[in-house]
C-alpha cells in the first residue's frame, strides 16, 4: 500500500534543474533548464517534482504574468524599466533610477544573493512616496502592498512565498505594538537570518516558529526609521514634482515589462555573475554597509556603463554617510577627546577635562555632563580608569586614537589600478559634479585618472590653479608640507565647507589641533581659501 502524496499549494519554485511560477490564470510556467524553454500547464494544473506535488494558489496577492515575453537583451530591458520609473517619477537624483532599475531585477534572481538591500522613501506628504512604491508594485517579483497586514501574517507571507515587500506609512512601524513588523525587517536583508517566535502551545508546552524573513523590501514614510534599519536601505528623499510625471500608473507597459521580467528570472536565475565580483571594491570604499546595499545590484547590471553610474551613486551615499557622520554628538566628543592630548597625565584623561573641552563656546543648554560624556566617550571604546586623587577617567591609547582618527576623518589614498578594470577604477575616482553643479566658482582637487602616476600629476596640476603654494613646511606633525596637505585634503571637501570639516581633515593626516589650526589659517593668510556670505570656505582658483 503507497503512501497517499500530500498536495503542497505553493505560487512556484525554484530547483537545479526546473523553475515553474504561477501565472494570471490559474497555470503553472515551467521552464527547464537544460532545454532552456518553457511549458504552461494547463489541465491538470499541478506539477510535480520528485515524491511532491504542487498546486497553484486560488488568488495570486500580486500583480500577475499572462505570458512570458522574450526581449532583446538585457542592456535593453533595463533601459525600458528605468524608463517607467522615469514617466512616473521625479527625484533630484538621476542616478537612482538605475538603482530602482537594478533593484527590480535583482528582486527578480533573490535566491542568488547572500544580502539585499531595502528602499526607502522620505518625503512630506503628496510628495511622490506613495507613487514610487505603486512603480515598485508593477515590476518587482511577487510585490505584496502590505500596509495592512498584521505582523503575525506578514511573518507567514514572506517565509511562504518570499514575496518584495512594499510598506507605506513605516513612521507606524516605530510604535511598541508594531515592534514585530521592526523584528522582520532588521532581519530580512540577509540570507539564513531568522525570526524565531512561539506559534502556539499545547498542553502547556510551546510550539516555536521559524521565519525565513529574507527577501526585497520597500518602504515609504514622513519619518526616519531607527538608525540600524535606516543603514540598511538606499534612502530617496522625496518632493513635490517639478517636471511632467505621468498622473496614472501605465498598466500596460508595466504588464508588458513583467512578461519579459519572469523570462529574465527563468534565463538568469542561478547564473554566476562572472562580469563582476565584490572584490574590486576593496580598496574603494570603507564602508562596508554600503558595499553590501550595492552588491547584488552590481552583480545584475547588465552593461559596465551602467555598473559605472551605479558606483558613481555609491560614491555619493558613502561620502554622505560619512558626512553626517563626522557631524555626529560621537564626532564632536572624539575631537575634545584629541584637543586634551597636552593634559594627558601617565597615560590617563579625566572625563572632566574632556566634559571641559566639549562643553567650551556652548550655551547652558547645550552643554553636557560628565556622565553623558563618559558614556559616549565608553561607547567609543576607551578604557576606564580612576586618576590619582579618585576622579573618573580614561587611559590614553594612541593606537586606539588613531584608529578613531580613520573611522572620523578618512584620509584620501592614491589609488592603484585594478587589473582589466580600468573604467571602474576610473569611476570610483572620479569627479561627483553631478551631485552639486550649482557653483562654477569654487573648485574641487580630485583623482580623476586610474593610473597612479598620472593621478598624482592631476591633483599637483590642480593644487596650482588653487594658488601659487610655496613648498612651506611648519613645524610639527608627520612632516607634510603645505602642498602635500592640499593634495590630501582637498578631495574630501565639497565645493564649500565649514572651517571645522577642514580642521579635522587635517587632524586626521596625524596633526594635532594647534598644528591643524595653524595651516588652516596659513591658507587664510595665503588666500587659497576664501569665505563666502554665509561662513563656510571654498578654494579659490
Amino acid at each position: 500500500m503507497t503512501d497517499e502524496v500530500k498536495a503542497l499549494s505553493s505560487p512556484g519554485l525554484a530547483f537545479p534543474d526546473v523553475v515553474f511560477e504561477q501565472v494570471a490564470n490559474g497555470c503553472y510556467l515551467v521552464f527547464g533548464k537544460a532545454e532552456g524553454n518553457f511549458q504552461a500547464l494547463n489541465d491538470p494544473h499541478i506539477f510535480y517534482h520528485g515524491s511532491l506535488e504542487y498546486v497553484p494558489l486560488l488568488r495570486l496577492p500580486w500583480p500577475t504574468i499572462t505570458l512570458p515575453k522574450d526581449y532583446e537583451n538585457e542592456s535593453v530591458l533595463f533601459e525600458g524599466i528605468k524608463a517607467f520609473f522615469s514617466e512616473h517619477l521625479d527625484v533630484s537624483n538621476e542616478l537612482f533610477f538605475d538603482v530602482y532599475a537594478a533593484f527590480v531585477l535583482a528582486s527578480w534572481r533573490s535566491e542568488d544573493f547572500t544580502v539585499i538591500p531595502y528602499q526607502l522613501f522620505l518625503g512630506p506628504l503628496a510628495s511622490g512616496k506613495t507613487r514610487a512604491l505603486e512603480c515598485f508594485h508593477r515590476l518587482c517579483y511577487r510585490s505584496i502592498m502590505a500596509s495592512s497586514m498584521s505582523a503575525a501574517s506578514l511573518f507567514r507571507a514572506v517565509e511562504a512565498w518570499h514575496p518584495t515587500l512594499l510598506l507605506d506609512e513605516t513612521e507606524i512601524y516605530n510604535r511598541e505594538n508594531m515592534i514585530e513588523v521592526l523584528a522582520l525587517l532588521n532581519s530580512g536583508y540577509r540570507k539564513g537570518q531568522y525570526v524565531i517566535r512561539i506559534e502556539k502551545t499545547e498542553q502547556g508546552c510551546p510550539t516555536l516558529g521559524f521565519f525565513d524573513t529574507f527577501g526585497f523590501k520597500v518602504l515609504a514614510g514622513t519619518e526616519e526609521l531607527a538608525a540600524t534599519l535606516q543603514s540598511r536601505c538606499i534612502i530617496t528623499t522625496m518632493s513635490k514634482a517639478v517636471r511632467h510625471v505621468n498622473l496614472f500608473v501605465n498598466e500596460e507597459k508595466g504588464q508588458e515589462l513583467r512578461n519579459k521580467l519572469i523570462m529574465y528570472r527563468f534565463k538568469n536565475l542561478g547564473k554566476d555573475c562572472e562580469d563582476f565580483h565584490v572584490s574590486k571594491l576593496n580598496g574603494y570604499f570603507n564602508n562596508a554597509r554600503v558595499i553590501e546595499l550595492f552588491v547584488s545590484l552590481l552583480q545584475v547590471a547588465p552593461t559596465e556603463e551602467i555598473r559605472t553610474r551605479l558606483i558613481s551613486c555609491m560614491k555619493q551615499i558613502t561620502q554622505s554617510r560619512l558626512d553626517e557622520e563626522q557631524a555626529s554628538i560621537e564626532a564632536r566628543i572624539f575631537d575634545a577627546v584629541l584637543k586634551c592630548e597636552k593634559v594627558v597625565e601617565n597615560g590617563k584623561l579625566s572625563t572632566q577635562a574632556i566634559t571641559e573641552a566639549f562643553n567650551q563656546g556652548l550655551s547652558e543648554k547645550e552643554q553636557g555632563t560628565s556622565r553623558f560624556i563618559g558614556r559616549k566617550v565608553t561607547a567609543l571604546g576607551f578604557e576606564k580608569c580612576r586618576l590619582s586623587g579618585g576622579p573618573c577617567g580614561f587611559f590614553w591609547d594612541n593606537k586606539h586614537v588613531e584608529r578613531l582618527k580613520a573611522r572620523y576623518y578618512p584620509t584620501p589614498s592614491i589609488s592603484t589600478s585594478l587589473t582589466s578594470q580600468t573604467s571602474l577604477t576610473s569611476l570610483v575616482m572620479e569627479h561627483s559634479s553631478k551631485l552639486d553643479q550649482g557653483s562654477s566658482e569654487v573648485s574641487e582637487v580630485i583623482l580623476k585618472e586610474s593610473n597612479p602616476e598620472t593621478s598624482q600629476k592631476t591633483v599637483n596640476s590642480e593644487v596650482s590653479e588653487v594658488s601659487e603654494v610655496s613648498e612651506v613646511s611648519l613645524e610639527g606633525g608627520p612632516g607634510l608640507n603645505i602642498r602635500e596637505v592640499l593634495e590630501k585634503v582637498a578631495p574630501q571637501l565639497r565645493e564649500v565647507f565649514p572651517e571645522e570639516k577642514l580642521l579635522k581633515q587635517i587632524i586626521g593626516l596625524g596633526f594635532s589641533q594647534e598644528e591643524a589650526q595653524k595651516r588652516v589659517d596659513h591658507f587664510k593668510q595665503k588666500e587659497i581659501i576664501s569665505k563666502d556670505d554665509v561662513g563656510n570656505y571654498y578654494f579659490v582658483r
